[in-house]
């Protein structure tokens, strides 16, 4: 594979859908229902707009609307824009695509799809779904309206909602089974409304356009088995379940979320031993980075942060690591090793060891200093 600095988005550029600003909502709708396109972008003036299924959610009259008014306005990208950077811009505006720019012209897309299958065949692929899943789901119960659906998507933005009944999965709808069905005809620009603004379709029961049997997968597989059927069968998601009971959903964002990091830290950082697979390599870079900005926040002071990561193998199979974390702060010094598969997952482990750790010793100074001095000692 090659090496961190030598992977640009140039390397997993696809087609997209550009469409004018004037263009109006319905027939964006029908040209995304038709090439099943999650996502368009629109040039307006110098800069370039994206708008996304879940942005189509808020236009009550699509027929008059022009779609300029869903646009959001996001950086562009050239072909040497390194990948890291994309999946960064991508996770802060929660988006799975953004543009690439040559000569003042779209000339395509990065999109999560892309970056997902590759992530599933680096090392990453061996972490389990319950180490990315998001497990704080929000649901709705069958029998409830569409209108709450939309409302609960727009305002938690999310596209994603798995239905239930009696604690019992019995489908999932997600944002693109509102706006495809709102459409009657998209050729001919019908759609069905009740008045100018309200959709009929809004006062639908969800199981009425739900997805029945929804794409699942369990906590202990791993990621590269749910990528390949979620990749294989079209779906931008994964419900996470055991037996009957739903644990989690894993979507693009997760995947993406894995190799990203938005925080920063001025504390100094080392981190020694970076795997050769450089999806790994960043996974690892991003979690140490969050643990250091999160031990910040617990540990005043911090002077230094440095990680060394040793590899071994079994057998010439799967590698296994061992990951030490030393924290240096104004007081004192934490030191914190521990060993595994999953070398990302590890750095999420240490945070609430190294945390622990503290609040012992903390514990143990108030105790020492609270003791009574014995004459004579």
């Amino acid at each position: 594979m090659p090496s961190q600095g030598n992977i640009f988005v140039k390397d997993f550029i696809s087609e997209c859908i550009v469409v004018e600003p004037s263009m109006p909502v319905s027939k964006v709708i029908g040209l995304m229902k038709k090439e099943n396109a999650y996502e368009v972008f629109s040039w307006v003036g110098s800069r370039v707009g994206t708008a996304i299924i879940r942005d189509i959610l808020r236009a009550k009259n699509p027929t008059d609307m022009k779609i300029e008014n869903l646009l959001i306005f996001v950086p562009k990208l050239s072909l040497s824009t390194r990948l890291f950077e994309a999946t960064r811009i991508m996770e802060e505006y929660r988006l799975r695509s953004l543009p690439i720019i040559q000569d003042n012209t779209i000339i395509g897309k990065i999109d999560a799809k892309a970056i997902v299958s590759k992530i599933k065949d680096s090392a990453l692929g061996n972490v389990k779904v319950s180490r990315i899943m998001t497990s704080s789901l929000v649901t709705i119960t069958l029998g409830e309206k569409v209108s709450k659906a939309r409302e609960i998507m727009l305002r938690r933005k999310i596209d994603h909602l798995p239905v239930e009944k009696d604690r019992k999965i019995r489908g999932i709808l997600t944002s693109e089974h509102i706006v495809f069905n709102l459409i009657t005809d998209y050729s001919s620009n019908k759609y069905a409304a009740g008045v100018p603004d309200t959709f009929k379709l809004l006062d639908f029961p969800v199981e009425a356009i739900m997805e029945s049997h929804p794409l699942e997968c369990e906590p202990h597989e791993s990621i590269r088995e749910a990528a390949e059927r979620m990749l294989d069968e079209g779906r931008s998601y994964s419900l996470v379940t055991l037996g009957e009971e739903l644990h989690g959903i894993i979507t693009y964002r997760d995947f993406i979320k894995l190799i990203s990091s938005r925080e920063e830290t001025n504390i100094p950082a080392y981190i020694i031993g970076l795997p050769d697979d450089p999806f790994e390599a960043e996974a690892a870079k991003a979690k140490f980075i969050r643990l250091v900005s999160s031990l910040s926040k617990f540990l005043p002071q911090i002077i230094e942060a440095r990680s060394i990561i040793k590899t071994g193998s079994l057998g010439g199979q799967r590698r296994r690591y061992e990951v030490s974390v030393s924290i240096r702060t104004a007081r004192e010094n934490f030191r914190y090793t521990t060993e595994g598969w999953d070398l990302p997952m590890l750095y999420d482990e240490m945070v609430a060891a190294i945390k622990r750790m503290a609040t012992s010793r903390k514990r143990e100074t108030r105790r020492s200093r609270a003791r009574p001095s014995i004459e004579g000692e």
